[in-house]
């Protein structure tokens, strides 16, 4: 067999390469897989499609038992209470400002020793406005039962936020400044010359008055009160979204450091100068023992601030009642609302008799705005019941109170003027040959009241609800926010 070959037939060499082929590609790639028949297809295909389709309906099932699940939660959940409109607020605003009016005039009606100090507590009370306005302030611009502010107030540019809020009081201002310019030109150019003429009416008309405590009474007398809540309305919207944010165990703990920041200086006044037990509001100015440090007290928009912001901490208190995590709203009765407007009426009544011998400052911030505050609160949760129960809030939101709240602005804008007409002695003397006090008596006091609330009604006809002075203001308002982007 040496010398012969070895012959291997076709057919099996063609299996030998094919086979050697087969080896080779399952080392490096694999083994191969044999490509399947129609009949193998279609049973991979059936397959996947049931597969995809039991999927679907498992992942449906999870999405409609979630569904399901968040249904039976907002169920169970209770429903946000909507804002009604607390129209015993209005009443109160109208007491207020016929308590100041009287206040600031009470002297030309010759009363008695304990009524004049018992109506020119005025100290004491004003900074129940300031209160109050903060307190309206957060619930309209922040949300019921949740720790939100409103989309309005998230989504309105700050300046823009502050313009709408200062020309609801700015035009009438500015229109009371006018109509009795001449009147308080008079009287300055009179005593001091024109330049501090000038002077004063620029900062009555730019509402900067309250930061000059000696001269926080120009012009308008009352209107420094304006002066300092413009402040407080240019801090609200940084404030307000903050309040907003806080569960009601924070909103104490804000309420407790906002009281002793305001505390601290009256404090401090009292102490320096011993007026623990004065009733500064029935003493002349001169017999204080520091007029300037006492005005800074009174005047100052930064301590009006902090009464702003405990109005709008004891709002959200209220407004978070039944919230989720927090707890449900106290029971309420008509001493719920009774007993702190007692206590305030009280407070007042003894400091007249000599009884309570405290400071118009310590009294304001200890005792006054607390109880005010407590009342304002006790209200509010009276106003939202579906049924309103409480005597109190009943009355307050009669048809003829709630009318006369109206007039509130109107009022307190336009008594300063009126005061000054018939019983400034520059200008009554001029007019009338004396005061009104002098020429006709003390029952003219009833005439000057009469024309206030006449003057007040003329103003809320003619130009508050006047529809073009709102659609001037609207304008003025959006070009002036266009200069603050």
């Amino acid at each position: 067999m040496a010398g012969s070959t070895f012959a291997v037939p076709q057919g099996a060499r063609l299996r030998l390469a094919d086979s050697t082929i087969d080896a080779q590609t399952a080392r490096y790639a694999g083994p191969m897989v044999k490509e399947p028949s129609f009949s193998n297809r279609a049973s991979f295909v059936a397959a996947g499609a049931l597969l995809a389709a039991t999927t679907l309906s498992v992942d449906r099932l999870k999405w409609q038992k979630l569904y399901a699940d968040a249904s039976e939660k907002e169920a169970a959940a209770p429903p946000k209470p909507k804002k009604v409109r607390i129209t015993a607020f209005d009443a109160i605003r109208f007491f207020l400002i016929a308590y100041i009016v009287c206040g600031h005039f009470i002297s030309f009606a010759a009363p008695s020793p304990f009524a004049l100090k018992a109506i020119s507590q005025i100290n004491v009370v004003v900074g129940a406005f300031f209160a109050l306005s903060g307190y309206v302030a957060a619930y309209t611009t922040t949300e019921n039962a949740e720790r939100a502010a409103s989309p309005k107030l998230l989504n309105t540019p700050a300046p823009k936020w502050i313009l709408q809020r200062v020309f609801g009081y700015y035009p009438l201002h500015l229109l009371v400044l006018l109509i009795f310019s001449p009147m308080f030109l008079f009287s300055d150019v009179t005593f001091s010359g024109w330049p501090t003429a000038i002077w004063h009416g620029f900062l009555s008309a730019g509402m900067l008055q309250a930061w000059f405590p000696m001269h926080a009474e120009v012009w308008n007398a009352p209107t420094w009160f304006l002066s300092a809540l413009t402040f407080a309305m240019a801090a609200l919207p940084f404030a307000l979204p903050v309040l907003a944010k806080q569960s009601k165990a924070q909103l104490r703990r804000t309420a407790l450091v906002l009281f002793l920041v305001g505390l601290l200086p009256k404090l401090g006044y009292c102490y320096d100068h011993q007026a623990w037990g004065m009733l500064e509001g029935a003493m002349s100015p001169k017999a204080l023992p520091n007029l300037a440090m006492f005005n800074m007290q009174r005047f100052s928009p930064f301590y009006a601030l902090i009464e702003v912001l405990l109005g709008a901490v004891a709002c959200r208190m209220v407004m978070l009642d039944g919230a989720e995590g927090e707890e449900k709203a106290p029971k309420t009765n008509v001493l719920s609302t009774a007993l702190p407007l007692l206590g305030m009426v009280a407070v007042v009544v003894l400091r007249a008799m000599g009884v309570l011998q405290i400071s118009d400052l310590l009294t304001r911030a200890l005792i006054f705005i607390p109880l005010f505050l407590s009342f304002l609160m006790s209200a509010h949760r009276a106003s939202v019941l579906p049924e309103v129960k409480d005597g109190v809030v009943k009355f307050l939101s009669s048809k003829l109170l709630v009318s006369l709240g109206n007039l509130a602005f109107p009022i307190f804008v336009v008594h300063g003027p009126l005061g000054q007409v018939f019983y400034k002695k520059v200008i009554a003397t001029k007019l009338f040959g004396g005061t009104m006090l002098a020429v006709v008596g003390p029952q003219f006091f009833y005439v000057y009241l009469a024309t206030v609330m006449l003057a007040a009604w003329v103003l809320q006809k003619a130009f508050l609800t006047n529809k073009q002075v709102s659609s001037l203001s609207g304008k003025v308002v959006d070009k002036l926010s266009k200069l603050f982007p």
